[in-house]
């Protein structure tokens, strides 16, 4: 199948996709890209899925106006860092998100993480989605400081 250029996905996640983290085994803590779409461009999420991996999600529509949806997912340091380090520089509103999950990995990958810095690495993604260009470096610097 064809494949996306890293501009095309870094404005695809910019507009359409969701960087956050997952908690597992209410000890670790995994990054996450998501992107959900309308049926009639699940064609879009089928190239990322066939060519980078992840998983597929159906979403049926509850409202008869409105189109079924389908979400891809891509979770865990292993597949959500390399593909991120490929088209991140590229991205304009999730950039700094971006930065701060590349970030993790060096920090948190394969370690149990206590409450306090859990919660705050949730609250810190949330706060980067609300001001785009609140610095991650800031944040990594908090985050030693919890660990």
């Amino acid at each position: 199948m064809k494949r996306l250029s890293w501009k095309y996905i870094a404005g695809l996640i910019d507009g359409e996709g969701c960087l956050d983290v997952q908690i597992t085994s209410g000890i670790y803590v995994r990054p996450r890209v998501r992107v959900a779409l309308a049926d009639n461009c699940k064609m879009l999420l089928q190239m990322l899925h066939e060519n980078h991996g992840g998983s597929l999600i159906a979403r049926p529509s509850t409202n008869q106006n409105w189109q079924s949806s389908t979400s891809w997912e891509l979770c865990g340091y292993t597949l959500v860092c390399p593909f991120l380090r490929n088209f991140a520089n590229h991205m304009y509103i999730k950039h700094e998100q971006a930065k701060f999950l590349l970030a993790l990995e060096g920090m948190l990958k394969g370690k149990q993480v206590a409450d306090k810095a859990r919660q705050f690495v949730l609250d810190e993604l949330k706060a980067m989605k609300r001001d785009p260009h609140r610095l991650s470096e800031r944040a990594q610097e908090r985050l030693m400081s919890l660990l």
